[in-house]
């Protein structure tokens, strides 16, 4: 695990106390070298804009690395992660789960 994504989602964390956020994938280069990374944040259903929660995060967190961010209610995620077909099913299948 490279440290500066567990530092962003560390960062994350202390922002919006998400239920989970898990590492979606990481791009490296050919030597090896990070390159960006995407992650997934499992929010509460109290959240009341998920839109302006990812825009605040984009503008909070610094990171030498470009990211990309996905947001799920807790309530959607659970709907979602029970159906193969989705993307988020997906990321709990696979995604390592960062907190």
């Amino acid at each position: 695990m490279h440290t500066e994504i567990q530092t962003v989602a560390n960062e994350i964390g202390n922002i919006c106390s998400p239920k989970h956020i898990y590492l979606v994938s990481r791009k490296e280069d050919t030597a090896g070298t990070l390159v960006s990374f995407k992650l997934a944040l499992v929010v509460s259903d109290k959240v009341e804009s998920i839109s302006e929660l990812e825009c605040a995060l984009y503008a909070k967190v610094d990171c030498d690395y470009p990211f990309d961010l996905v947001l799920y209610r807790e309530s959607e995620w659970n709907t979602l992660c029970a159906d193969q077909r989705t993307f988020a099913w997906k990321i709990a299948q696979t995604g390592s789960v960062l907190l």
